[in-house]
């Protein structure tokens, strides 16, 4: 497989090419723990190596400061699968993706499995689901072999219909009645997607596709309804960018750059960690609103840690950031929200490959 084909299907925002870099504040000195300490419960997806069936699901503990890495395999008796991609959940479920082993696996809240769903195309093909949205009793996945998203009634567990959208489509969000889709053409290389499809969720048809930069993957939705897009370019002369789509009138306007981002209480935290710049990984932060930027380094230390893979952001404004190096077990950084470093981490994720944190009671 092409290697850029295959950073593409791992998702690892990592592996990407910019030209903005933060301002250094670093002084070289060991990041300082703040008088704080890791107090929300949270859940840590690994995605695992490709090909090894060590996916996994860990579970932080607050209270005692452990963190079980066997969460899926006590519950059930046996692995997760292969590449886990997204964590959602939603109501008194869990629903995780694992690209690789063409399943969603839908657990209660113990880890125990309810249902797993391995959706095939009529020639009995995987359709590799990918990245989830919830909506009104509803879960969104996206088929990234399947090119289209996937209805799920969260109370029957069955899929209700799929809906056609453009090729290997990446990561959705719901807003205003409307799924927005980043198809990102990303197995396809050099010929990346450059489309967002939005479908109508009352009659679940695509209604239009918004033309942005090359390789569209990852979205966030306002409170207006103005959708942010981080493409992730060519790795080479097109650089990742971020990017806010006008709910109104469609319009597409260049932010900045990123690789990653959480939307939380107005604001939009982005991570940039472009491949191969450790001296230019920033964590940015802008008024989800606006667009516009109202800190340009919230984290001065992050351009320490070399492989960031995700950014998400709880309910008091902690920022939960991944590291995801290639060879040994990721871990997670726990920063507080003026972008001190919490005492207690960073955790180790005890997996390969932690791409997302879902924290308790967000």
């Amino acid at each position: 497989m092409d290697f850029k084909k295959y950073v593409v299907l791992l998702g690892a925002v990592t592996l990407c090419a910019g030209f903005f870099s933060c301002d250094d504040d670093v002084d070289g000195e060991e990041p300082q723990p703040a008088d704080t300490v890791i107090t929300s419960d949270f859940f840590v997806l690994n995605r695992g190596n490709q090909g090894e069936n060590n996916a996994s699901i860990a579970y932080y503990d607050a209270a005692s400061g452990t963190l079980n890495d066997k969460f899926y395999e006590d519950a059930n008796g046996s692995r997760l699968g292969d590449s886990a991609e997204d964590m959602l959940v939603y109501g008194s479920k869990m629903y995780v993706s694992v690209t690789n082993s063409n399943r969603l696996a839908v657990m209660d809240m113990s880890g125990k499995l309810v249902k797993a769903i391995e959706p095939e195309n009529e020639g009995g093909e995987p359709m590799r689901p990918r990245y989830l949205a919830a909506d009104k009793g509803k879960i969104y996945m996206a088929y990234f072999y399947g090119h289209s998203i996937a209805v799920l009634d969260t109370a029957s567990l069955e899929v209700e219909k799929v809906i056609p959208v453009g090729r290997y489509p990446e990561q959705i969000v719901v807003s205003n009645n409307k799924l927005y889709v980043a198809n990102s053409g990303g197995n396809d290389y050099p010929n990346y997607g450059k489309t967002v499809s939005v479908i109508n969720l009352s009659s679940l048809e695509v209604e239009k596709e918004i033309e942005v930069v090359i390789n569209p993957c990852r979205l966030e939705a306002n409170e207006k309804g103005d959708i942010y897009v981080i493409s992730m370019g060519n790795y080479e002369d097109i650089p990742n960018t971020l990017q806010r789509i006008d709910s109104t009138t469609g319009t597409v306007k260049t932010i900045g750059n990123g690789s990653c981002m959480d939307l939380r209480d107005g604001f939009l935290y982005v991570l940039y960690a472009p491949y191969g710049q450790a001296e230019s990984v920033c964590v940015s932060k802008y008024d989800a609103l606006t667009g516009e930027q109202v800190n340009d380094n919230l984290i001065p230390d992050m351009n320490k840690v070399f492989t960031l893979s995700s950014i998400n952001v709880d309910a008091s404004g902690n920022i939960y950031i991944t590291d995801a190096p290639y060879t040994e077990t990721g871990s997670v950084y726990v920063y507080n929200k003026e972008g001190k470093n919490v005492a207690g981490s960073p955790v180790d994720s005890k997996g390969y490959g932690p791409n997302t944190v879902w924290v308790m009671g967000n």
